[in-house]
C-alpha cells in the first residue's frame, strides 16, 4: 500500500529554519549523501511547498548540484515532483506539477496510488499532519541548536502520538529517527 512520508533536517532545539530561513547550519556529509540517494531509488513522488521548491529548483538542476552530488542530482531531476502553491504558475524544474485549491484533496487522492515522500515544507506538514495522511515521519536531526528559527509543527492545534519505528545514528553526530502513526 502506498504512503506518505516526510523528511525534514532538524536542529536539536526542533526548529527546521533558523533566522531568516537560514538552513545553512545543515551540513550533508558523505553518509548522509548515500542515504539521499537510496532514499531516491524508491520512486516516491516528491512534494514541497514553495519556498522549498524554489530552493530546491536553485539548486539541483545546476552543473554545482551534479558535480558535488551526482547521484542525488540525478534522482532529484528525474523523480516526479509537486509543488503546493497558489502563486507559482510555470515551475521551471522539469517533472513539476502545481498543485493550488484543493491540494489536500488531491494529495489523499493521488496517495492512494502511489508513495509520496514531503521534503521539508514545515507549513505543508502541520497541514498534512492534522488532516492525518502522513503515515511515517522521518526527522535527520543534525548536531547544532540554534537559539531561534521556524519550530518543525508550527501552528500544530491537535496533539501528536506517534511510536519511534526506527533509528540511526550517522558518524557525523547527525541522528534519524522514523516515526509512524
Amino acid at each position: 500500500m502506498p504512503t506518505l512520508s516526510t523528511f525534514t533536517f532538524i536542529t536539536l532545539d526542533g526548529y527546521y529554519k533558523g533566522f531568516s530561513e537560514d538552513t545553512s547550519w545543515h551540513h550533508h556529509d558523505k553518509e548522509g549523501e548515500k542515504y539521499s540517494e537510496e532514499s531516491l531509488a524508491s520512486d516516491s513522488t516528491l512534494l514541497f511547498g514553495r519556498t522549498t521548491y524554489e530552493m530546491m529548483a536553485s539548486f539541483w538542476p545546476s552543473p554545482r548540484a551534479k558535480e558535488m552530488f551526482p547521484k542525488v542530482a540525478e534522482g532529484m531531476n528525474k523523480a516526479k515532483k509537486l509543488v503546493i502553491s497558489s502563486s507559482l504558475k510555470s515551475p521551471q524544474w522539469k517533472n513539476t506539477e502545481v498543485l493550488n485549491k484543493n491540494w489536500l484533496d488531491k494529495i489523499s487522492s493521488l496517495k492512494k496510488k502511489t508513495n509520496i515522500t514531503l521534503l521539508g515544507s514545515g507549513s505543508i506538514l502541520t497541514q498534512l499532519a492534522e488532516a492525518g495522511l502522513v503515515d511515517q515521519f522521518q526527522f535527520m536531526i543534525d548536531p547544532v541548536a540554534i537559539g531561534e528559527g521556524t519550530p518543525i509543527f508550527k501552528g500544530l492545534t491537535n496533539q501528536l502520538n506517534l511510536k519511534l519505528v526506527n533509528s540511526r545514528i550517522f558518524k557525523s553526530g547527525t541522528v534519524l529517527l522514523t516515526y509512524g502513526k
